[in-house]
């Protein structure tokens, strides 16, 4: 009779246990639920969204992130926000994936992301491929060093029909206008340039390498213009620097993203770039290196600018071009 009861007993307390497990379980289901419905409904995703793009497009020299399958953010139970997104370079007409972006942000904590490059060669991707040489700080002309020719002797082999990445460094300072004007003779497109707010000169960068009077800096990147709307929905992006829209409209842009970027967001980085925002405001935009891309035979042309040095080749397609 003892042992009946025993049975009965944890047979209860069984069910008993059970039932609020499945009850947790649905209370949980109902919250993971709300927190979704409430994150797709808001600006939320939208607004993290714009936070990883504009982010990673400033500060990686030339990487874009792909925007045009309508990406999407996560949440987690912990309000976690994270995405895993493709990022790509303009090499001739195509958008080349050359990795994935995974970025996350917990709640009241900064944006912290990685990339994991698709690279098929050891040691051979350039994440930051511009010269800032000493003489630029101080405002002088770079006149020594003859063009390098590593990069043009590698075109110079290059058949025909292929199209490639170029990356170039500039002998003085320039504005993004010039630096257009230069190139509007040879069949190329720019699609991104270094920017030069005062590193190493007004204040001191936390991480940068150098080589003599050769230094390789974190730096902003001005990008053909994105633009966002007032809910942080993507509604507009270039792919080139193009003819048709001014490049004082990209300048602009380049000024807004940055002032949204430290007025709205927690990264690595915010308090060095609200010093480039500061620069910017009392010295305008300017250039010491871009990305291009174009036909092999184009590029090779480029070592006719004297005002273009150190040049270094990125990824070689077939043709693709208009």
């Amino acid at each position: 009779m003892i042992n009946r009861v025993t049975w009965r007993t944890r047979v209860k307390e069984l069910i008993y246990a059970l039932l609020a497990v499945l009850i947790l379980f649905f209370i949980y289901a109902v919250y993971c639920s709300a927190i979704q419905i409430y994150y797709y409904n808001t600006d939320l995703n939208d607004k993290f969204l714009r936070t990883v793009i504009t982010t990673v497009e400033l500060h990686e020299s030339g990487l874009m992130v792909d925007k045009r399958s309508s990406p999407l953010g996560e949440v987690t139970p912990f309000l976690t926000q994270k995405t895993k997104l493709k990022v790509y370079k303009d090499v001739g007409n195509w958008q080349v994936i050359v990795g994935e972006l995974h970025a996350k942000k917990r709640l009241g904590g900064e944006l912290r992301y990685s990339i994991e490059e698709l690279n098929p060669y050891l040691n051979r991707e350039e994440r930051n491929p511009y010269i800032l040489n000493t003489a630029l700080l101080e405002g002088r002309e770079i006149k020594d060093d003859p063009h390098p020719t590593g990069a043009m002797n590698q075109l110079g082999k290059l058949e025909d029909g292929n199209v490639a990445e170029l990356f170039f460094s500039i002998r003085t300072l320039r504005s993004p206008e010039e630096v257009l004007k230069l190139l509007s003779n040879y069949d190329v497109k720019a699609t991104s340039m270094a920017v030069f707010a005062g590193e190493l000169k007004d204040f001191k960068l936390g991480t940068y390498s150098s080589s003599g009077a050769d230094y390789m800096i974190p730096h902003l990147t001005l990008r053909p213009k994105v633009q966002f709307g007032d809910n942080h929905s993507l509604s507009l992006w270039h792919t080139f620097f193009s003819e048709d829209t001014e490049i004082t409209d990209h300048v602009k842009q380049l000024i807004a993203d940055v002032e949204w970027m430290t007025d709205n967001i927690k990264y690595n980085g915010v308090d060095e770039d609200i010093k480039r925002l500061a620069y910017l405001r009392k010295n305008g935009v300017q250039v010491y290196g871009a990305t291009v891309t174009g036909p092999v035979r184009e590029l090779e042309k480029l070592k006719e600018e004297q005002e273009f040095w150190e040049f270094r080749l990125g990824r070689i397609e077939v043709w693709n071009w208009d």
